[in-house]
């Protein structure tokens, strides 16, 4: 996560400052051509009876309502000083995910509930073929997304976990799309053949499966981001390898004072107090923490690091 690294360097800042201007950019997409895709869904979802469709088009509004928070967080992210910030804003990220995964559950109970409905009373036709319409623009608008967020990912190596995000839903978003639209020509297909109700039983199969899917993932989504927005100690594993770093230097230090340490999601937080000689300079201070952070980052890939020297008092 680009903002929790602590580096105040000028170049590092603008890096992140830039994958935000073009995430915000990236999102206003999705959003303006969700808005009419959802809007088409949901009238297709009238026309055909659907439920695979239905679907899709109740999943596209609860993404609507994600992306929206997004490009909120995305919004306050940029604000003046945003990226000067010692703990980023990545939470904030995190919470969008959590929010998103909450209403896709509620979503799927709702489906689900219908689904048994429609089993115990099946329509007496549906319309496969209208389906195909907003299947086709669904592929379509996935596969340009797709390839816009990994060429973010590939701008921008030390990425948002937002934009991670994008990547990964949009690629099973355009796996999901051609699945389903496979398996409604196959219902199309035994529709054309007269064979109606064979159809229906079809199209509840499918909607069922993209339900469970969706089920899956939110699940996946929401033990993810509870466990990003909440704080933990840092394990003893991860406690031995800080001393481990710090005895590698014992002689350029006169004592340890208190240790502040703490794992919130994948990052860890460490801000440690040394006590120098009255004689020690600056350069090796910084010399210090500069070989301090080197060693933790071996171990910590996302780290966010703070050495708090002290005068050693006679």
């Amino acid at each position: 996560m680009s903002l929790s690294t602590g580096n105040s360097d000028g170049k590092s800042t603008s890096l992140d400052s830039q994958e935000y201007a073009d995430l915000k950019k990236y999102i206003f997409w999705l959003i303006a051509t969700l808005a009419p895709l959802t809007a088409i869904n949901i009238a297709i979802a009238i026309l055909s009876d659907s439920l695979t469709i239905f679907t899709i088009a109740v999943e596209n509004a609860a993404s609507l309502i994600l992306h929206s928070f997004n490009m909120a967080a995305v919004i306050v992210i940029q604000r003046r000083n945003s990226f000067n910030f010692p703990y980023g804003t990545g939470k904030l990220e995190n919470f969008s995910s959590f929010l998103y995964s909450i209403i896709v559950i509620l979503i799927t109970m709702v489906i689900i509930n219908s689904a048994l409905n429609r089993y115990l009373h099946p329509p007496a036709t549906i319309n496969l073929g209208l389906a195909q319409i907003t299947l086709v623009l669904a592929i379509l608008r996935a596969w340009v997304m797709v390839a816009w967020a990994s060429r973010l990912c590939r701008r921008y190596s030390d990425h948002s976990p937002m934009t991670h995000s994008y990547y990964v839903d949009l690629k099973l978003t355009l796996v999901l799309n051609l699945s389903v639209s496979a398996g409604l020509l196959l219902g199309l297909w035994l529709f054309s053949e007269g064979q109606i109700q064979a159809a229906v039983t079809v199209d509840l199969i499918i909607g069922l499966s993209v339900v469970l899917y969706m089920f899956y993932c939110a699940i996946g989504l929401l033990v993810k981001n509870f466990k990003s927005l909440i704080d933990l100690p840092l394990p003893e594993g991860d406690q031995h390898k800080i001393l481990k770093a710090l005895v590698a230097d014992f002689d350029t230090y006169e004592g340890i004072g208190n240790f502040y340490t703490q794992l919130s999601g994948s990052t860890r937080f460490v801000q440690m107090e040394l006590y120098f000689k009255e004689t020690t300079t600056v350069e090796e201070i910084e010399n210090l923490r500069i070989r301090l952070e080197e060693r933790l980052r071996v171990h910590f890939s996302k780290l966010v690091f703070h050495l708090i020297p002290l005068i050693q008092k006679p």
